[in-house]
């Protein structure tokens, strides 16, 4: 910087000139502003935040949101700042090694495993096309999936099942708010907090649960029984469940049991339901 500024002061005293100087600055800026905000000037290979199953020229992945994939928390040069962050909000044992194993891969290719059957939360006729979501309702990609999945279920007779995928050493309401959902589930409940969460943004744990509480059937039982971990083994099963199913990311999108691996627009889910 330094340099510059004397750089500067030369071009200035030898042009003898404030419009030369003024060219001589707007082309620095220039210079600067390529530099820094270029792939090209700034050196930044940005390949290794491409899928490694998109094509050679598809666009990078630095604009998503980073705590989607955890698999890739090491890539890049923000891995460490990232770990740094898991760490304080480490999930309690279950959880935490349902995680790391989903971290880990099946190495299976995905499909919904196991499939859709009585012990899911679904919505829609029996004998409806079947759309089940993995989720992390704390999360605005989530929200945003299930908000459109739910139109799309109500318009076109669909059965939407949704599992849980919360994000608990990322998100700091992941694992309360999926506590919360198994806790309204069980007094059937489940579809009408799933809405009430998707359109809310709780701050904290106990707004998150007074929340719970009024949408509740019973507002008396949801917050002792979410307290007791009571449905943790349930939420961790359900995060097994996603790595069986070869699941990468959340929201991740089952349509018949096939994975779909394209945009989350109303246009795109028209077509893969079509064929």
């Amino acid at each position: 910087m330094l340099a510059a500024s004397a750089l500067v002061l030369v071009v200035s005293a030898l042009a003898g000139g404030s419009l030369i100087f003024a060219i001589f600055v707007v082309v620095l800026f220039f210079v600067l502003v390529y530099s820094y905000y270029t792939r090209r000037g700034s050196g930044i290979n940005q390949r290794p935040y491409r899928r490694p199953d998109a094509p050679p020229e598809s666009p990078s992945e630095l604009a998503h949101d980073v705590t989607q994939e955890l698999r890739d928390w090491q890539r890049g040069t923000a891995g460490q700042h990232r770990s740094r962050r898991s760490a304080t909000n480490q999930p309690p044992g279950p959880v935490a090694q349902a995680l790391a194993d989903w971290r880990t891969g099946s190495g299976k290719p995905a499909a919904l495993d196991p499939p859709i059957d009585s012990s899911d939360r679904v919505r829609g006729p029996e004998e409806a096309p079947t759309m089940a979501v993995y989720l992390d309702i704390s999360s605005e990609p989530s929200r945003n999936a299930y908000r459109l999945l739910s139109e799309l279920a109500d318009a076109q007779r669909i059965q939407l099942a949704v599992r849980q995928l919360p994000l608990a050493d990322v998100h700091q309401l992941s694992l309360p708010a999926a506590e919360a959902l198994e806790a309204a589930a069980a007094q059937g409940k489940f579809f009408e907090l799933l809405d009430l969460l998707a359109n809310s943004q709780p701050k904290a744990e106990t707004e998150l649960l007074e929340l719970a509480n009024r949408y509740a059937g019973d507002s008396g039982r949801l917050q002792p029984e979410a307290a007791v971990e009571r449905y943790r083994a349930s939420v961790a099963n359900q995060i097994r469940q996603a790595t069986a199913s070869g699941t990468h990311a959340v929201p991740a999108i089952f349509i018949d049991g096939t994975h779909y691996n394209g945009p989350i627009t109303r246009d795109n889910l028209h077509r893969a339901l079509r064929r």
